[in-house]
């Protein structure tokens, strides 16, 4: 697996998919998802919600609770605080 970010999640969920050897239609079938959720959930266009994740994660008989902590950790990454720069041109901006 790849560092974690939220694309990372994306694509390492889409290497499960393709070790299974299974199709999009399939995964379809299977999670009760659109192909289109999950084409954008997959590539990395769009970050997926958990239960897209878990479904993903059951049909490709991968493990849910280890999945929810790759969610979870993407989440936390996204919403890490802003990098001293950031935050130290704000501060010379006045509101």
């Amino acid at each position: 697996m790849t560092t974690g970010g939220r694309a990372e999640l994306g694509i390492d969920l889409d290497e499960l998919r393709l070790l299974v050897g299974m199709s999009y239609r399939e995964l379809a079938r299977r999670t009760g998802c659109a192909r289109s959720t999950l084409h954008d959930a997959l590539t990395g266009r769009r970050f997926p919600r958990l239960d897209t994740v878990l479904a993903i994660a059951q049909a490709c008989g991968g493990d849910p609770a280890r999945w929810r902590l790759r969610w979870v950790a993407a989440c936390k990454r996204s919403h890490a605080p802003r990098s001293e720069a950031t935050t130290s041109l704000q501060s010379t901006n006045p509101s």
